[in-house]
């Protein structure tokens, strides 16, 4: 009976073992991975929930989208939309990016806000989403370097210096924070919005974890997922930090947070805000959205506080 106990303790023990490991595996391998079928099925979701026509856009600005397509370093086809009055590439331009299982599309009624306050806009499609070739996901890692090739896109088709700016949100967001903290973003970039960010991949993983409706070992599986993730891909959670990044950052930034965002916590956007380095710089929370529902739940507060933190921070670079 006793060794009976014993084989059954140790068969049981080896089951949740395999089974940390393999949850461990899939937190690496899951999130990176997407398809064009599935990023356009979740945006065609998003907009219905959100009651806001796709076709209507197209309708209205359809004759004013110029599509190019941007080869990245490392061979991956970059789609790029850029919506631009009779070709007035000079004018003012904001490039906007996305959040992780959508595509260029998810901007749209941002992207209107732009259009009607006069900005040219740039929409693309970030890595392994909608039309992008690239195979994987890296969380702002590898999308910084897309970004960055985009705003160099954006600056080379401009004969006069104008007004460039970056939004995104989630990890678009998380991108955009990514970036401003580089050299290139110091040269071409004239401020930065985050909306609804978070600070690195290993904090935002915990926070799923915890977030899990059973108890998990949180620091074991992240330690295991960051061990797959480096094997499958070459880099490691501990590699994208958007805190760290944001410490080199010396562009007016703006970042945009609620207070109930259950995807990425509140306190990831008061963590970023307290490490820019300079005065430049503005929180604006919102009390009662859930996440990236701030646009849609206080829309003039939302386009108020971007349109006056430009208005107030477009000399201050």
């Amino acid at each position: 009976m006793k060794k009976r106990l014993i084989k059954i303790s140790a068969n049981t023990f080896m089951i949740i073992v395999t089974l940390i490991v393999i949850i461990g595996f899939l937190l690496a391998f899951i999130p990176a991975r997407m398809t064009k079928a599935h990023t356009n099925k979740i945006v065609e979701m998003y907009m219905n929930d959100m009651n806001y026509d796709l076709t209507e856009f197209n309708r209205k600005w359809k004759d004013k989208i110029y599509k190019e397509e941007l080869l990245a370093d490392d061979g991956h086809s970059i789609p790029v939309y850029y919506i631009v009055d009779d070709k007035n590439y000079n004018n003012k331009t904001i490039v906007l990016v996305h959040w992780h299982e959508s595509n260029h599309e998810a901007m749209y009624p941002i992207a209107e806000i732009f259009l009607e306050q006069d900005f040219n806009v740039v929409l693309y499609d970030a890595r392994a989403h909608g039309n992008n070739t690239a195979k994987t996901v890296s969380f702002g890692y590898y999308e910084k370097e897309d970004l960055e090739s985009v705003i160099t896109y954006v600056n080379s088709k401009m004969t006069d210096k104008n007004i460039i700016g970056a939004l995104g949100q989630s990890m678009g967001g998380a991108t955009v924070g990514y970036y401003s903290g580089s050299d290139h973003a110091a040269k071409y970039l004239d401020f930065a919005i985050i909306d609804s960010g978070f600070t690195s991949m290993d904090a935002e993983i915990a926070w799923q974890i915890d977030s899990f409706f059973i108890p998990m070992p949180t620091n074991l599986l992240v330690k295991l997922g960051n061990i797959s993730n480096n094997q499958i891909y070459g880099y490691t959670y501990e590699d994208v930090n958007i805190l760290d990044a944001v410490k080199n950052n010396n562009i007016p930034t703006l970042i945009i947070h609620s207070k109930l965002d259950e995807k990425c916590p509140y306190y990831m956007a008061e963590q970023l805000f307290k490490v820019i380095p300079h005065n430049n710089k503005q929180l604006i929370t919102f009390n009662n959205s859930k996440h990236l529902y701030a646009f849609w739940d206080e829309k003039e507060k939302y386009e108020d506080g971007i349109f006056t933190f430009i208005k107030n921070n477009k000399n201050k670079k």
